[in-house]
C-alpha cells in the first residue's frame, strides 16, 4: 500500500490501512485535491510497570537514612 492516499483509496482499504499502522511500520497520508489533510500513525505505546509484591517485609531500616552514624549498618 502506499503511504500517500486519496480520502477515496483510505476508505476502500481502511482496515488494511489500520492492521498496516497496528504493526508499527508505516503511516499514512491522506490527500484531498492534492493537499495533505490528515496523518494516520501509530499511537506510542507505553511499557507497564508493575508494582513489585512481597519485598516489604524482607527490607528492614535499622536507624536513620541520613545520618552518617555507620554504625548502624551491618556487615554482609
Amino acid at each position: 500500500m502506499p503511504t500517500i492516499m486519496s480520502i477515496k483509496e483510505a476508505k476502500a482499504n481502511f482496515s488494511g490501512m489500520l492492521s498496516e499502522v497496528e504493526s508499527g511500520v508505516v503511516s499514512f497520508t491522506i490527500m484531498r485535491y492534492g493537499r495533505p489533510i490528515a496523518r494516520v500513525v501509530p499511537i506510542e505505546r507505553t511499557r507497564k510497570i508493575r508494582p513489585l509484591t512481597g519485598y516489604g517485609t524482607k527490607i528492614v531500616v535499622k536507624g536513620d537514612l541520613f545520618s552518617d552514624d555507620s554504625t548502624l549498618w551491618e556487615n554482609a
